[in-house]
């Protein structure tokens, strides 16, 4: 299994919730996030440190899916959210050792459906 973190623009997230539970993603987690990326072009003036990197909202998703799923769940994320302008986000893909539904203690992939 492994846990796929998207941060996107909050824009994009209900195209992206629609594609995702069409193509029987097991569920999403979203959250509003604040960042910086790269390029830092937007600076912001601060009185106390001068001209200061500036803060972007976007949305981040993490979605918990197994192996056979995430090369198709990146690339619906990145085909929803891409609009070629800079902000559009970054995706991760890391491994993840174990899953357990609170509530039945069910493991592995039955916890994820």
């Amino acid at each position: 299994m492994k846990l796929i973190c998207a941060i996107v623009k909050t824009e994009k997230i209900d195209d992206l919730r629609q594609k995702l539970f069409e193509m029987g993603a097991p569920g999403i987690t979203v959250q509003n996030v604040m960042g910086i990326g790269k390029p830092l072009g937007h600076l912001r003036y601060s009185e106390s440190h001068g001209f200061v990197p500036k803060f972007f909202a976007g949305t981040r998703v993490e979605i918990v899916a197994e192996d056979e799923q995430v090369d198709e769940i990146v690339d619906t994320i990145t085909s929803v959210c891409r609009t070629g302008e800079v902000g559009d986000g970054k995706v991760f893909v890391w491994p993840v050792e174990r899953v357990v539904r609170v509530r039945t203690g069910e493991k592995g992939k039955d916890a994820l459906y």
